[in-house]
């Protein structure tokens, strides 16, 4: 048997982890910065929707990177979920666009 058949349940549950983070965590992230960029910048509200959609295309595969260059899974969750939320607040805390 290879190396590789011997792994066991600790890399699996790693991968399935930062694979985990790295799409739906990403997408959170992508849509939590698409909320407060478009609440933040300086235009009309159908302006804004544009710029900040487009720019949350960028957030997202950066965010899927870091999932799995983080040091481990539950860090690499945790940030995901933080960076998550501290966009929603910025968003909440924004308010409605003008």
């Amino acid at each position: 048997m290879g190396a590789h058949l011997r792994r066991g349940w600790g890399y699996r549950v790693n991968v399935a982890i930062r694979a985990l983070a790295g799409s739906l965590g990403a997408y959170l992230v992508a849509a939590c910065f698409a909320a407060a960029a478009a609440r933040t910048l300086p235009m009309n509200r159908l302006d804004a929707i544009v710029p900040a959609t487009m720019l949350a295309f960028l957030v997202a595969p950066l965010a899927t990177v870091w999932a799995f260059l983080a040091p481990g899974p539950w860090r690499a969750l945790g940030g995901i979920l933080a960076a998550a939320a501290l966009l929603a607040v910025i968003a909440w805390a924004a308010g409605m666009p003008a």
